[in-house]
């Protein structure tokens, strides 16, 4: 009979995925059960924040993007200050480079992910434009993107739309249809 120490527990898991941690933890310089301890303490304090894993994945992921990209947080109030400075120098300017940024975003994501239009979702949510929703829907060759913001100004919804213009075109996607009102984004784009 094998006798349990009452603190530990037996847990299956796949043999693949233990080896890539066993791979992992030793890079670390840690044993497997340091690794997944730690790992496990992380997941909960995720769960009980409210979040899912893959949610949490997803985020980690589109914050690495933000990093690399060059992107920075910036509270909302400079942020604003800043918009509304430089489009009292040259609306059309700033609208450039917001849609040169955000096709350098989506080159990139495009290079990242296997799905960057799903991607680009989360990676809206994500981002701190203060969306209180954000939907990405593709029906065959038409990708629908729909944002809502009861704090966007008028001219940062415009230039929310201009970065989310070059991101499709990083994509190679143009768009089709495009239908603004301050706080408000339906865009549709064809591949």
């Amino acid at each position: 009979m094998v006798q349990q120490r009452k603190d530990k527990k037996l847990v299956y898991v796949n043999y693949a995925l233990l080896e890539k941690v066993a791979q992992v933890s030793k890079s670390r310089g840690e044993t497997i059960t340091k690794f997944l301890e730690d790992a496990l303490i992380q997941a909960i304090k995720v769960t009980t924040s409210g979040y899912d894993l893959k949610q949490f994945g997803q985020f980690f992921e589109v914050l690495y993007a933000q990093r690399i990209l060059g992107g920075a947080f910036v509270p909302l109030d400079v942020l604003n200050f800043l918009t509304d400075t430089a489009i009292k120098d040259g609306k059309d300017g700033l609208a450039n480079v917001w849609f040169e940024s955000g096709k350098w975003h989506g080159k990139y994501l495009k290079e990242r992910f296997k799905d960057p239009v799903k991607s680009l979702e989360t990676f809206l949510e994500a981002s701190r434009w203060d969306l209180s929703e954000v939907e990405v829907k593709q029906v065959g060759a038409i990708t629908r993107i729909r944002c809502i913001s009861t704090v966007l100004s008028e001219d940062a919804t415009n230039l929310l739309a201009k970065f989310i213009e070059g991101i499709m075109h990083g994509f190679d996607y143009k768009l089709q249809k495009s239908d603004l009102l301050k706080g408000l984004i339906v865009m549709e784009f064809v591949s």
